[in-house]
């Protein structure tokens, strides 16, 4: 497959929690700190804002450059495209559902939004493709996210009292390591990104804290070896240093920002775990079963074709799986609506999926 502007895996994306698993209902789950009343983020929020890539994008990613735009993308929830990066809801929903909340507007369609109260439940930022840094696609980094965030902020759309009840959800995970890979990037020079990437994320979730929001989940790094795009007939290496590295440094990094404010402002989801799990079992016991957890329902034919292509005339230039809930990763790099119900019954055993 050829890497390209157009290409769907736009992406890597997202997500973590408390570490510890313990055996819940035959499955393995996160365990978690907070009461069950408050939740992970120990208090009821009532906004949410988003910051990440394709694993968290609700439909800012244009049009134009975008297949999570064209079927069979969405064919799960709502029923047709709307620009999420799979056969239904992705992160951001189920998160969203966790906290009693709906899920929060795409920023580029908030200035279209009525009843303004729309906007008042939060915004996502999150663009597919985006990084840290820089990546190969012309999207908004993190750092330019927030300063979407802190504009809206400055028109005092949010008030000192919506942020003081509110929660970020920040997940990027890969695409500057996508970037570095593309151009013949070492195994050498990786420890060295690795701390840039992530030197970076901690800037970017203090800053989010110090404009206001009450709490911040940052997002840790699934294997990033482990989807369809790079795995094998003999599956994938999960005994990845790299990812291991940027997770282990995220962890130490928020735990001196909580050290630091004497609290619990910065909360981690541990998509590692999670994933883990899910191909260690094929599934979640109970709830779910993913007979080839690395195989993709959605692929292209040929060589260069992408899930969601068409010919000329219109043909489809994809295979496409007869029951995406049996399957954890839509297309090539991207979970399913069922992989992500999944994960967040892990994450978040004490919600209802």
């Amino acid at each position: 497959m050829n890497i390209n502007k157009t290409t769907p895996w736009f992406l890597v994306l997202c997500l973590t929690l408390l570490s510890g698993y313990k055996s819940v209902k035959g499955s393995i789950s996160p365990s978690s700190e907070p009461t069950k009343e408050d939740g992970m983020i120990g208090f009821k929020p009532k906004t949410l804002f988003v910051f990440g890539d394709s694993y968290a994008d609700t439909g800012n990613t244009p049009v134009i450059i975008s297949p999570s735009w064209r079927f069979p993308y969405g064919i799960t929830f709502p029923g047709k495209p709307t620009g999420r990066f799979g056969d239904g809801r992705v992160s951001t929903d189920y998160f969203a559902k966790y906290l009693g909340l709906r899920t929060p507007i795409a920023y580029k369609w908030g200035r279209f939004a009525r009843p303004r109260q729309a906007v008042k439940k939060g915004i996502n930022f999150a663009f597919a493709g985006a990084g840290v840094f820089d990546t190969i696609f012309t999207v908004p980094t993190a750092s330019m996210q927030i300063n979407s965030f802190e504009r809206l902020l400055q028109k005092n759309v949010y008030s000192p009292a919506d942020l003081n009840c509110s929660v970020a959800f920040f997940s990027f995970i890969g695409n500057d390591y996508i970037k570095y890979n593309i151009f013949n990037g070492t195994s050498q020079g990786r420890p060295a990104l690795i701390r840039r990437v992530v030197k970076q994320i901690l800037l970017d979730v203090k800053r989010i804290k110090d404009l206001g929001v009450r709490k911040v989940l940052v997002v840790l790094s699934p294997p990033q070896n482990c989807v369809p795009l790079y795995s094998t007939f003999k599956g994938c290496n999960t005994n990845n240093t790299f990812t291991k590295l940027h997770n282990s440094l995220i962890r130490e990094g928020l735990r001196k920002l909580n050290d630091e404010n004497n609290d619990k402002s910065f909360l981690m989801l541990d998509l590692y775990k999670a994933f883990m799990t899910i191909f260690k079992y094929r599934g979640v016991p109970g709830i779910s079963t993913f007979p080839e957890p690395l195989k993709a329902c959605c692929v292209g034919r040929k060589g260069g074709n992408s899930c969601g292509d068409v010919d000329i005339l219109g043909r489809r230039l994809y295979s496409l799986c007869k029951d995406p809930k049996s399957f954890f990763f839509w297309d090539n790099v991207h979970i399913t609506d069922e992989g992500w119900r999944s994960v967040f019954s892990l994450l978040l055993p004490d919600s209802r999926f």
